[in-house]
C-alpha cells in the first residue's frame, strides 16, 4: 500500500498551521504516524514517508522563516528528526 503524500502534507499543514506549541506539534505528527500503521501501511514504506516528511518541513521552516507558522514546521521537523533517527520507534507508536 501508498501513502498519498501530498494529501498527507495538506492534511498536516493544516492541522499544525494553528497549533500551540511544540506537544500540540508532535501530538499531530504522532495522530498522523499512528493513522498510517492503523491502515496497515508496510513498516519500510512508513519510515520512507517520515524522512520525506521531514525534509519537506525543514523546506518550509526555511520558505516561512519570520513567519509565526515557520516555528510549528521546526518543531515537526524536530519530531520527525527525532522518530527517524530513533531504533525501532514502530515499537513505542
Amino acid at each position: 500500500m501508498k501513502i498519498d503524500f501530498e494529501y498527507e502534507v495538506s492534511q498536516l499543514t493544516g492541522e499544525l498551521k494553528p497549533a500551540d506549541g511544540y506537544l500540540d506539534c508532535e501530538a499531530i505528527v504522532l495522530a498522523n504516524i499512528k493513522k498510517q500503521v492503523a491502515t496497515g501501511i508496510a513498516t519500510p514504506v512508513v519510515e520512507t514517508y517520515l524522512k520525506k516528511l521531514q525534509i519537506y518541513f525543514e523546506d518550509k521552516m526555511v520558505i516561512n522563516k519570520g513567519n509565526s507558522v515557520a516555528v510549528n514546521y521546526k518543531y515537526a521537523a524536530g519530531f520527525l528528526n527525532t522518530i527517524n533517527t530513533t531504533p525501532y520507534w514502530h515499537n513505542w507508536i
